[in-house]
């Protein structure tokens, strides 16, 4: 895929959970909630599996402030759970936002949704009723139909299993919360971000976990990323490590041990020898550790995630400062070695538990982010991740910025786009437009189902080509090593244009459409686009940068 371009108007709702495939698995409580949920739906029955077929149609989320001053910032699920308590306790209109609180005020019921239809209730200058038709949260001001989608890809986890799988044996130090090794396994995240199409324009990625943490990774290493607080990068191996054992740290072994060397990858391993990994130590999306899936993330009565549940899926970062599983923060001179250090390498701290939600930075221009409170439990819970942000779509090939362009016959190429889903058929339209403001479709086909029609320049490419061969039979030994590389250019260009005349373009990785007879009109600059997009494609609304060409009479 051409990374030499910039991703432009893409459409991405306030919430990720926008995609019409999802709800929210928690939405659908006993009792009363249950009762709400089939008011929405017995009145809008089409949003049924929308983003506003969930809990936070109603309900809002909330941020508190803890004792040492640090704010934590919770999606309308776990703020309930906060806030009206388990049990039912706690306040119930506290949990509400704009429009839940309108709802409720008339009466919550049926009658009660259309009779708040024209309210504004969120204050954003839409009215409700305009909102729901545009699956927009008529209860959030910062959600209105203005918003755009950034480009994103999902992935299921049969996706990610099936490609190349990166085993590592390594130490996660945690500050804490007990130390231990493990084999992890998964796809590497360069890899996987190449496969999604990032930007070269991108600089970063930032890892959610749906309860709220999020932790950054610089693309690439640099000489000032240093420190125990270095930000974990994405491309590259990390330092080779040292395995650490010590029957004083060892927790089946000592009443105080603090590490756990029950991993089947601790066999035949002693104190002081290189962890050799295939391949190196990388930035990993795990999906199984030692060798079983790893556990889908779930609250615990304390609204953060139970200890043992990391997945479905975990980034895993190796310690790019080698050393050992030093002893916790909370008990930091327990044992005597490998005492408690602050400036150490604590990798697992950056490791991010069932990591469903990847955001490509920066976010292309006229884009919004996502609301990562509200989004990821619905990943969590189907086993999907979301990659999002500076991501490439389709790129034009030709005519691009060009003069002469014949009125009839013109053929416009781009490559093809690769969806996740190998299987998926992406559904290419095709618009021109005399002013980028007003779009006309001259074509919608599916990707590799049609035959390209020959291009206006195939002719060329094959007169070029055979008097190439000519050329080259009779002139190239006489001729200085100058002409042999323009000779070369002109073959490369002739093999180029040949393969686009009568064979199927997406055998070189192109697609192309003719435009029909009587469209353009002569002597007029157009531009051109192409969106990829479909029912069964997981790339939606991805469209090309814009270019131009200018016909002739």
């Amino acid at each position: 895929m051409n990374k030499n371009r910039v991703v432009i108007a893409a459409i991405l709702c306030f919430v990720f959970a926008s995609l019409p495939s999802i709800a929210l698995a928690a939405y659908h409580h006993a009792g009363d909630a249950e009762k709400d949920a089939a008011y929405v739906l017995q009145v809008y029955p089409k949003l049924a599996g929308t983003k506003l077929d969930n809990c936070a149609l109603c309900h809002t989320g909330g941020t508190v402030t803890g004792s040492n001053g640090k704010k934590t910032t919770y999606g309308s699920c776990q703020w309930c759970h906060l806030t009206y308590k388990y049990d039912g306790s706690g306040n119930i209109t506290a949990t509400l936002n704009s429009y839940g609180k309108d709802y409720l005020a008339k009466g919550r019921n049926a009658a009660a949704l259309t009779a708040i239809e024209k309210l504004d209730s969120d204050g954003d200058k839409y009215d409700n009723i305009t909102e729901i038709n545009a699956i927009r949260y008529p209860g959030d001001a910062n959600d209105d139909p203005k918003k755009v989608i950034a480009p994103y890809r999902i992935y299921t986890k049969k996706q990610l299993q099936a490609m190349p799988q990166h085993k590592q044996f390594m130490l996660m130090n945690t500050t804490k919360s007990g130390d231990y090794y493990s084999e992890y396994s998964g796809v590497i995240m360069q890899d996987l971000l190449k496969r999604a199409g990032i930007s070269s324009t991108a600089t970063k990625i930032t890892v959610y976990s749906p309860d709220g943490f999020a932790t950054g990774h610089p693309l690439n290493d640099s000489s000032d990323n240093t420190g125990s607080a270095y930000a974990p990068y994405v491309n590259g191996t990390y330092p080779a490590a040292t395995y650490y054992y010590n029957i004083e740290a060892d927790k089946k072994k000592t009443s105080y041990g603090w590490c756990n060397y029950s991993s089947a990858g601790n066999k035949g391993r002693t104190h002081g020898d290189a962890i050799n990994v295939d391949g190196g130590l990388r930035l990993l999306l795990a999906i199984q550790a030692d060798g079983t899936d790893l556990v889908p993330g779930k609250l615990g009565p304390d609204n953060k995630l139970l200890a043992n549940s990391e997945g479905p899926f975990r980034t895993v970062t190796p310690q790019k400062i080698v050393g050992p599983p030093d002893q916790p923060s909370t008990n930091p001179t327990k044992g005597s070695i490998w005492q408690y250090d602050a400036n150490a390498d604590h990798n697992a701290g950056f490791s991010s538990k069932s990591a469903t939600i990847i955001k490509v930075e920066p976010l292309p221009a006229g884009t919004t982010d996502i609301n990562v409170n509200e989004a990821g439990w619905i990943y969590v819970d189907e086993g999907k991740l979301v990659i999002y942000g500076a991501l490439d779509g389709p790129t034009l090939i030709y005519p691009v910025n060009a003069m002469g362009t014949p009125v009839n016959g013109t053929s416009l190429v781009w490559n093809k786009f690769t969806d996740p889903d190998p299987a998926a058929i992406v559904t290419y339209t095709v618009e021109i437009s005399k002013d980028k403001l007003a779009w006309t479709t001259v074509s919608t086909q599916m990707a590799s189902l049609v035959k390209p029609e020959k291009t206006q320049f195939a002719g060329a490419g094959k007169f070029m080509l055979f008097g190439l061969i000519g050329t080259i039979a009779v002139g190239v030994p006489r001729r200085s090593r100058k002409y042999l590389g323009l000779v070369l250019v002109i073959a490369l260009t002739g093999t180029v244009l040949s393969s686009c005349s009568d064979s199927d373009s997406s055998a070189v990785g192109m697609e192309n459409v003719v435009i029909p007879s009587g469209t353009l009109s002569a002597n007029t600059k157009y531009y051109w686009r192409v969106t990829a997009d479909g029912p069964n494609s997981h790339a939606v609304s991805e469209v090309s940068e814009a270019s131009t060409f200018t016909t002739t009479q």
